[in-house]
């Protein structure tokens, strides 16, 4: 197993006490995660696909998401009315540029907001999610910052607490102390490395836990879920290493669409980059 088993596993049993509703995943472990805790734990979420399709039956899929990533969707509702719609509890599992020892985040700009370094995409769903769950692979002082650049959100005031996932370890939020507390940690690391690793302060839970590895029975249900390893995506890093990787998803997902039959129109219509 790897480490991008580990987080989606570790993802799958935080999110499989959280009640029905809707899922909204930013990296391939999240909806991996997702996948697994509802096959395992009998999960009621409902995973919000790419294009506002939902309860995800398919596999995890980079480009021709309408017809590999969502085998039956329900419903379509288009990004900016989703939360406006949606009348039962939700959970943003979101990757963030930054979050901080306050739990803000920010998905907006890196440098000062007026002459930023870098934009991103803005806000987006960050402000309207009930829940805010923070997934980050690469567990890095870059992301895990002392204060955000620009608050897109703060989680902290939600009514479920936030919690932050990465490939070397889990924190949850602690509303008594204002800040966050490690509950489980990689046994390739310890507690003095992963404060360098880390731009702000956290506390260490008395019962801190190791990250549990995920189960070897559910190998051939990760393979189901994600026969062509997006998960291992989310922690590639050199830019060499993801165009192959792309390239290699890319071709496999046409040849995989081709040999489903899918109108070629319907095909080229649904790819978006």
């Amino acid at each position: 197993m790897t480490i991008a088993d580990r987080l989606a596993w570790a993802i799958a049993r935080h999110v499989a006490v959280l009640p029905a509703g809707t899922a909204f995943t930013a990296t391939s472990c999240a909806t991996l995660g997702v996948r697994i805790a509802q096959e395992k734990f009998g999960s009621k979420l409902c995973l919000c696909g790419r294009g506002g399709a939902y309860d995800l039956n398919g596999i995890l899929s980079l480009h021709a998401r309408h017809w590999l990533f969502n085998r039956r969707p329900r419903a379509h509702v288009i990004l900016p009315g989703v939360f406006d719609t949606q009348s039962e509890p939700h959970i943003l599992l979101a990757t963030p540029a930054q979050v901080d020892g306050s739990a803000n985040a920010n998905l907006s700009c890196i440098g000062e907001h007026g002459h930023p370094k870098v934009a991103f995409g803005g806000t987006r769903g960050l402000p309207d999610a009930r829940t805010v769950w923070f997934v980050l692979p690469n567990h890095t002082p870059r992301q895990l910052v002392e204060t955000v650049d620009f608050v897109s959100t703060c989680a902290a005031n939600r009514e479920r607490p936030p919690m932050l996932f990465t490939g070397l370890g889990t924190m949850q939020w602690n509303r008594v102390a204002s800040g966050w507390t490690l509950v489980e940690i990689a046994p390739e690391t310890d507690i003095e490395e992963l404060r360098k690793q880390t731009g702000f302060r956290f506390e260490v839970s008395p019962v801190l836990r190791a990250l549990e590895e995920m189960p070897a029975d559910l190998g051939a249900l990760v393979v189901e879920f994600d026969p062509f390893g997006l998960r291992e995506l989310d922690f590639a890093m050199a830019r060499e290493a993801q165009l192959a990787a792309f390239e290699r998803i890319y071709r496999a997902e046409a040849d995989l669409v081709g040999r489903d039959k899918v109108p070629a129109h319907k095909f080229q219509g649904s790819c978006r980059p």
